[in-house]
């Protein structure tokens, strides 16, 4: 049977979509679908990818399944670090050790992962093709994807193809000065809010 592609008001009204409830996280990712896409980006050294270990953990207490694609720096003693400094422990949060795309893909297909994360999307040479072609490729699971980028100003990831990237995600967060910025199809408008002190903590708690 064909797909239905077309809908009048009443039929969308009725319509149950499947909601996630982000807990702390809500404040700066709102309430988003089940298939959402989410950039976090910023500088080195500005929060985003413990913050994305942070969230990656909540997420499979609560959702299921997740595969941390740690492609910038694989799996090693910084990651050993941060997951012991933040308390990183779900048995359901699995570590990816530099996965290439077709690899990740494999993995997906193979486990029934319900959030993919990819560190970084420069490392990976992450493309807007391939992640048009996971949305189709796993269209009928419920699959969320985190997107980690370079990047020095709000707006502008680094690299060309990552603003692509960055205007097809639902959920926007921009990391600086220890401040998350976030705008997205999710918050009725723009939050920020301060996650750390630079140079105050050496280790911080969830949400830092």
């Amino acid at each position: 049977m064909a797909a239905r592609n077309i809908y009048n008001i009443k039929s969308i009204q009725e319509r149950n979509y499947k909601i996630l409830d982000l807990g702390k996280y809500s404040p700066l990712m709102g309430r988003p679908e089940n298939r959402f896409t989410a950039m976090m980006y910023g500088e080195s050294g500005s929060g985003k990818s413990v913050f994305t270990l942070q969230f990656a953990d909540y997420y499979s207490h609560y959702y299921g399944k997740v595969l941390y694609n740690s492609h910038e720096e694989g799996v090693n003693q910084t990651i050993k670090d941060r997951i012991t400094d933040f308390d990183i422990k779900s048995p359901k949060l699995w570590v990816g050790n530099k996965l290439d795309y077709e690899q990740m893909c494999h993995k997906i297909e193979r486990n029934y992962y319900r959030l993919v994360v990819v560190d970084s999307v420069q490392y990976m040479n992450f493309t807007f093709e391939q992640l048009k072609e996971m949305r189709e490729r796993f269209k009928k699971r419920h699959l969320s994807i985190v997107l980690v980028s370079f990047g020095q100003s709000q707006g502008k990831p680094a690299g060309a193809g990552a603003i692509d990237l960055l205007h097809a995600s639902d959920i926007k967060l921009f990391f600086k000065n220890g401040t998350c910025h976030s705008h997205g199809r999710y918050l009725s408008k723009p939050v920020s809010q301060r996650l750390f002190v630079p140079g105050q903590l050496t280790t911080q708690g969830s949400l830092f």
